[in-house]
This record gives structure tokens, C-alpha cells and sequence, in this order.
């Protein structure tokens, strides 16, 4: 069923005329008939060729997920989009890190920067705390498409056979650019995750303070 779906019948009865048109100018009907024949059967090799398109339906929501997103007060819309929006986030920064793979000064570039974890934690970090999507929209909606855009241009030039003076200039802005994105992503991400880090700080002392109050008041 699922090949059916992708044969565009109307594409082969169109090669198959157009390919009878062009027999007919021999005068022959038989001959007109035959090329029309091929010609169907090229478009139909060529339509079960044809790519799949690609699923743009998400996968089924974990029980466990689904209890964090309402726990963290998401309307059912609020979670389709949260959802999609990082299903697209995950394909950029998947696509960044093979990238990183491919091309040795990328490669250079995220282990100075610690680019792809610092990517992979600024998720994790946005996962947990889905009500805080707008909080990280400059990650989610231009640092991160941005830096992909870039990168995928940056390799392209780098494989390029002939490289003069100007490339090699261009790539150095290119490469300066992307380690001051590193930075900056590097500096939202420890803006986004400060609470956090401020709860975590609170709950040692408040430890401490049950464990041995004299010496907290002594440290303070």
C-alpha cells in the first residue's frame, strides 16, 4: 500500500502520451504505441524511485513525559508545540554534530568550545523545564538555526578544490564567528540554568547547617 501512495499514476499517463506523440511522427501507430509503452515504463521505474517523504507526525508521548509537561502547567497545544519545537531542535543539533565529525576545524572548534555538549545540555535543560520555552528562544530560534546555517556553509567552502586568499580570509571571520557563538550559547546556558544552580546552593547549606550548624556559622 505504502508504494501505491507514491506512484503519481497521472505523471505516467503523461509520459505515456507524450511518448506516443513522439512515435507518431514516424506515420506508425505501431511505433507510436511501443515508444508510449517505454515511456510509461520509464516514469514508473522512476516513481517507485522516488524518496519516501519524509514523517512529519511525532512519535507517541511517554506516560512519564506527558505527567511532567502538565506537572509544569502546558495546556495539550502547548505541548504539540513544545514538542515539535524540540523534535526540530534535536534534528539542527544532530545535524551540528555530525558536522563537527566531518570537517577537522569544526572538530577543533567544538572540543575548545565544548560546543556540541554545551548544545546537548541547553536541551536537557529546556526538557526539564518546558514552561521556559520563551526564556530560551534566542537558543531555540536563532543561535542554534544560525550556527547551523554557518557551519554547513563553512564546510562547503572548505571543500572546494581551489582556495584563494579571500577563502581563506572568509573562513577565518567564519571560524571567529562560530567560537564567539560558542561563547555566547555557553553564557545563556549558565543565565538559564542559574536557579537551578541557586536551589542547589540553598539545599548544601540548608545540609550543612542540619549537620553541623556551628561550623556553617563559623564559615559565614
Amino acid at each position: 500500500m505504502a508504494t501505491s501512495k507514491r506512484i503519481r499514476i497521472w505523471r505516467i499517463i503523461l509520459w505515456a502520451a507524450m511518448g506516443a506523440a513522439i512515435g507518431a511522427l514516424s506515420g506508425r501507430w505501431v511505433i507510436a504505441l511501443a515508444i508510449g509503452v517505454v515511456f510509461a515504463f520509464a516514469r514508473y521505474i522512476g516513481e517507485l524511485s522516488r524518496p519516501k517523504p519524509k514523517s512529519t507526525s511525532l512519535p507517541s508521548l511517554d506516560p512519564k513525559m506527558a505527567e511532567h509537561y502538565a506537572a509544569s502547567g502546558l495546556s495539550d497545544e502547548e505541548i504539540k508545540l513544545f514538542r515539535k519545537t524540540m523534535a526540530d531542535l534535536a534534528e539542527q543539533i544532530r545535524t551540528i554534530e555530525a558536522l563537527t565529525k566531518e570537517v577537522p576545524k569544526l572538530r577543533a572548534l567544538t572540543l575548545n568550545t565544548d560546543l556540541v555538549d554545551l548544545l546537548h545540555a541547553y536541551f536537557e535543560a529546556l526538557v526539564q523545564a518546558p514552561q521556559r520555552l520563551t526564556d530560551a528562544g534566542t537558543f531555540v530560534y536563532q543561535q542554534v538555526p544560525n550556527l547551523l546555517d554557518l557551519m554547513q556553509k563553512y564546510a562547503q567552502i572548505t571543500h572546494h578544490e581551489v582556495k584563494t586568499a579571500d577563502t581563506y580570509e572568509t573562513l577565518d571571520k567564519a571560524f571567529s564567528t562560530m567560537t564567539s557563538m560558542a561563547g555566547k550559547i555557553k553564557s545563556d546556558y549558565q543565565a538559564f540554568i542559574k536557579d537551578d544552580l541557586d536551589d542547589l546552593d540553598s539545599d548544601v547549606r540548608l545540609a550543612k547547617k542540619h549537620l553541623d550548624p556551628d561550623k556553617v556559622h563559623e564559615t559565614e
